[in-house]
């Protein structure tokens, strides 16, 4: 079950906290997530399995663009279609919103998460050396078309 994330307490943060740093080994303090989501900057989608949070997506709002902050999905529910379930919410949400952009970091050697970006439109756009520890990152971008 996948849920919209508008408002925050404490306890939902750190669950939010918690799975980032499960999945990437590196988290946004959840103050900071707490905050930023009921000031309206942060937005995340989370799905739920056994009533547990076993994936999210996560993004921030900057001028006119969207920023993915991070989408992941616990290592034992991975192949089963979840990430591209939040891709499709996330999708839906910014194909109605004022956003004209998303923009994306990704690991070069992730090429899982490069295929489902460029499933959904994504482009390579450029790279950013060093972005991540030990190797670099390739920058995705989607635009709104209109015919």
């Amino acid at each position: 079950m996948i849920d919209l994330i508008n408002e925050c307490d404490e306890q939902l943060a750190k669950e939010l906290e918690i799975i980032e740093n499960e999945i990437f080994g590196t988290a946004w303090p959840y103050q900071t997530i707490q905050c930023k989501i009921n000031n309206q900057e942060f937005k995340y989608w989370t799905y739920k399995k056994h009533e547990k949070i076993v994936a999210y997506l996560g993004i921030h709002f900057v001028n006119d663009f969207i920023e993915v902050l991070g989408i992941g999905v616990i290592e034992k529910y991975r192949k089963n279609g979840i990430a591209k379930n939040l891709m499709n919410e996330f999708i839906e949400y910014f194909n109605t919103s004022m956003y004209q952009k998303i923009l994306l970091e990704v690991r070069e050697s992730n090429s899982k998460a490069k295929n489902l970006y460029t499933n959904f439109g994504f482009r390579q756009i450029s790279k950013r050396k060093n972005y991540y520890k030990t190797e670099d990152a390739d920058i995705y971008l989607k635009e709104k078309i209109y015919v």
